[in-house]
């Protein structure tokens, strides 16, 4: 009865974090659509607004239009790993990419703050 219990309790807590994931990278692809949408815009204003004081430097105006266009190509591969990191590879975690020694002191922290709030409880 109590193993089924923690195995139901265990397939919960990782179709939550799933869930998680998965709304997290539907938030990216949000941020992603709009920002570029507004760069885009921002862009067809730019040049117009430099076009009407008249700065026709074809350098410049180039290097704007790449930087516009490079802006959304590099985020969009970075938005396509994510999405491959939540879709495909499930049992991937970020924590997976961390050094062992960030990892390391991450739990000497986790187990330092929950001695302290131990030892906080014991006094009250």
């Amino acid at each position: 009865m109590m193993e089924e219990r923690k195995k139901e309790s265990n397939t919960y807590v990782r179709a939550r974090k799933r869930v998680e994931r998965i709304k997290v990278f539907y938030w990216h692809l949000w941020i992603y659509s709009i920002a570029n949408i507004l760069l885009f815009i921002l862009k067809g204003y730019a040049l117009g607004y430099l076009s009407s004081q008249g700065i026709e430097d074809k350098g410049f105006l180039n290097w704007l239009s790449l930087n516009v266009i490079l802006t959304p190509i590099l985020w969009g591969v970075g938005l396509l790993v994510h999405g491959l990191i939540v879709f495909r590879f499930d049992s991937f975690s970020i924590r997976d990419l961390k050094p062992k020694f960030i990892k390391n002191w991450e739990e000497r922290q986790i187990k330092k703050y929950m001695e302290t709030d131990q030892n906080s409880n014991k006094e009250v």
